[in-house]
């Protein structure tokens, strides 16, 4: 494990514990920027589509605390939370839910290649989601996915 993964690890756990709404979910932590001083971009969704700007500040202030509280980034960095955004691929099963009936472009192995899909997605459960393309209806298992990318519809 690297210094940067046990950051990431350890402010993924302090920010699991600053989500009070159930509906809220963790999507990724990402380190940038030097150690010296870092950038913390945690990436949060939420069941209801789309996540409030008073609730990522919410968040954020509580996390800041945190993170100086603990010792864990320095005195010297830089908090973000959001949500992931159009051009972040999906990161975690919940959310492909979130995301039904979005358009989405797949990148997937096959078993045989790699295939890449566009279509809507239909239907997720724990191990796959479905994807309606204009031909056919595709089940794809979360371990075939390569990338998942919402596609904005015009």
């Amino acid at each position: 494990m690297t210094l940067q993964n046990s950051l990431e690890d350890k402010i993924s756990e302090l920010a699991l514990r600053c989500i009070e709404d159930d509906s809220i979910f963790l999507v990724d932590v990402e380190i940038k920027g030097s150690h010296n001083k870092p950038i913390i971009w945690v990436l949060l969704e939420s069941d209801k589509g789309g996540i409030k700007l008073d609730e990522c500040a919410k968040i954020s202030r509580q996390l800041q605390l945190l993170i100086e509280a603990n010792e864990i980034a320095g005195s010297n960095f830089t908090l973000n939370v959001s949500s992931p955004g159009l051009s972040k691929p999906l990161m975690v099963k919940r959310q492909y839910k979130v995301n039904h009936g979005r358009h989405a472009k797949v990148k997937y192995n096959d078993g045989e290649k790699v295939v890449t899909e566009q279509g809507v997605i239909e239907d997720s459960n724990e191990d796959s989601f479905s994807l309606k393309t204009e031909k056919k209806s595709i089940t794809i298992t979360y371990n075939q996915v390569l990338e998942t990318l919402i596609q904005p519809v015009i």
